[in-house]
């Protein structure tokens, strides 16, 4: 395939990054950056996540990039009330970012455990892939990414951990991590 048919996507597919490793967010990132570099559109939708590089990289460089703040649910645990208070608050954030899908890539980070932890019905997942552009493109990370998902996408990666800095008591770094 030569670059111009790849710049002109006709069939926009599924990619999913999950596992218990470090990367899911940087592979995502790095496609979208690949994708700009190849004059594609990108909208970047970043889920419980805040103060990362990436978000202070796309929020000054004037790209759709939208984030849902609350604390993940992996470093706090939510009682019901507040559980069902996320969820309402997440349904207003995800009916307006996703009233916009004309874009040629959009990513998700962080869906999978949203949805793993019940503040996400993983029903809007699927209809979001009946809903954009056939052309677009979907990005979707995080763990714990239900398997219905996982069938549905054309691209999985799976990422593991072999070893990582945190079990020996080392925190994540600016700049590295987030």
């Amino acid at each position: 395939m030569d670059i111009q048919s790849a710049v002109n996507m006709e069939k926009g597919l599924i990619h999913v990054y999950t596992g218990e490793g470090k990367g899911k967010t940087s592979a995502g990132m790095g496609l979208l950056v690949r994708a700009l570099g190849r004059g594609l559109s990108v909208k970047i939708i970043q889920l419980f996540k805040r103060n990362t590089g990436e978000q202070f990289f796309f929020e000054n460089s004037g790209f759709n990039y939208s984030q849902f703040k609350p604390l993940h649910p992996f470093f706090k645990t939510y009682n019901q009330d507040e559980l069902q208070s996320l969820k309402k608050e997440f349904m207003e954030f995800w009916n307006e970012i996703t009233n916009d899908l004309n874009y040629d890539v959009i990513l998700i980070d962080e869906i999978g455990p949203g949805i793993a932890w019940g503040v996400i019905d993983e029903s809007l997942v699927f209809d979001l892939i009946g809903r954009k552009p056939e052309k677009t493109e979907l990005v979707l990370t995080g763990r714990d990414m239900p398997l219905s998902i996982i069938e549905k996408a054309n691209y999985v990666s799976e990422i593991n951990k072999i070893k990582h800095p945190y079990d020996d008591g080392v925190l994540a770094r600016k700049g590295i991590e987030y």
